[in-house]
């Protein structure tokens, strides 16, 4: 006779249904919704405006005109290549499960929903871009390139990480791009001619450009642009120190009371911040209105995504530490650091204080670590408070400094005067 048979905890069975129900971990995994921390009270600065990119908006359907636009783009796209809409649809469900892998969240769409929704919307993207760079391929009724305010609002939503397409499906039908109408041009090199103006990336030669598969796997648009930020690689020693609290550094107006010179490099924007002998080297950045929007999803992207550094959240932090007040924007304008186009100064202080916060910063991978000590050190040592406030009070223009030099010679000669007379 066989034992009988227990029944099965309902629990039990419930949480295994549950368990094979919750989608798995990807590495592919790098397309995020923004999480509530830095989504309440911001939601703006993660929704798109006037186009929705891929499954994350598609379902709202508030974009019904952009839709139109998208298939008179595909239609343009699939005739000046001679590309049939089949082949087109069968390479997209070849890609479809990898292209599935690289979003965080569940989409809950068919296989003919999913393979129809990025196919539109992924040579949407590079219909974008080709016309941006080749103004012959603009239609005469182009409803984005005909306003400027229009492709300026689609710039910005292509941009927000919860509006992105792999870079790899861009490649794969980039690839099916007649020659004659792309030229040379890698799609790397089209998407940064397309962002260079808006994101400041126009500084950077050509080669600096990532090379998919080959050094850096760009994953998509805003994977792209962080990467044109990076700064050089660390020194071997740099993260070597071991620290449990991240050192604050001094705000703008403490370092100039202390005497820091500071110095800006126009030649490319990076996150390369350097303090050499007394002078605290940033690069020049312009601040607007697309300032917030862009920082704020890079930012994002990092703080979901498993960056080793996350340099541009490191980057915020930093600032946000360094301005906080009116008086330390003042200061980094009129040394040609920033270019303020927002606002008040008030405002860009603000703006600072705002993007730094909820941001994780990890000790053991902060950038700025030595930086922020040395620049701490720095204020604490007496003597270039002290070289600062003779600089000020008394050397801050040349008949102040001819008149100092007399009264030391002076003194040195009533010295010797009387030094010469004690010893006869």
């Amino acid at each position: 006779m066989l034992p009988a048979v227990e029944p099965r905890d309902q629990v039990a069975i419930l949480i295994e249904g549950k368990v094979r129900e919750t989608p798995s971990f990807w590495p592919d995994c790098c397309i995020y919704k923004v999480p509530e921390r830095f989504r309440k009270g911001n939601e703006e600065v993660y929704k798109p405006l006037v186009v929705s990119i891929g499954p994350y908006h598609f379902h709202q359907g508030s974009f019904p005109q952009m839709q139109i636009f998208k298939l008179k783009y595909l239609e343009a796209f699939l005739g000046r290549n001679h590309l049939s809409l089949d082949h087109c649809l069968g390479l997209m469900r070849t890609w479809e499960e990898k292209a599935r892998r690289y979003y965080a969240d569940p989409i809950d769409l068919s296989s003919d929903e999913f393979a129809e929704l990025i196919l539109v919307d992924a040579i949407f993207v590079l219909e974008l871009l080709l016309r941006y760079q080749f103004a012959q391929y603009i239609d005469e009724g182009d409803r984005i390139y005909g306003k400027l305010r229009m492709i300026e609002d689609v710039m910005r939503d292509v941009m927000l990480i919860e509006n992105q397409i792999s870079f790899f499906v861009l490649e794969g039908l980039y690839d099916l791009v007649d020659s004659s109408y792309k030229g040379n041009l890698k799609l790397v090199e089209l998407t940064r001619e397309f962002f260079k103006c808006y994101v400041k990336i126009d500084e950077f030669g050509a080669d600096h450009a990532p090379e998919p598969g080959v050094d850096y796997g760009v994953q998509h648009f805003v994977d792209f642009i962080r990467y044109y930020y990076l700064p050089p690689p660390p020194s071997e020693d740099a993260y070597n120190a071991r620290v449990y609290e991240i050192p604050i550094p001094p705000s703008v107006t403490v370092l100039d009371d202390a005497g820091v010179q500071f110095v800006t490099r126009r030649t490319t924007f990076s996150l390369d911040i350097q303090f050499n002998n007394g002078s605290l080297i940033i690069p020049n950045f312009r601040v607007d209105d697309w300032t917030e929007t862009l920082f704020r999803n890079l930012i994002a992207f990092e703080q979901c995504h498993d960056h080793q550094v996350k340099y541009i959240s490191q980057l915020m932090f930093l600032m946000g530490a360094m301005i906080k007040t009116s008086k330390d924007v003042d200061l980094l304008i009129e040394h040609g650091i920033i270019y303020n186009m927002l606002g008040s100064n008030d405002d860009l202080s603000a703006l600072f204080n705002r993007i730094g916060q909820g941001v994780a910063v990890d000790s053991q991978t902060y950038h700025y670590l030595i930086l922020s000590q040395r620049l701490n050190d720095y204020c604490k040592a007496p003597w270039p408070r002290w070289k600062s406030i003779l600089k000020r009070h008394y050397f801050y223009s040349p008949w102040k400094e001819v008149a100092a030099i007399i009264l030391v010679l002076t003194l040195i000669q009533t010295l010797c005067s009387i030094l010469s007379v004690s010893l006869n």
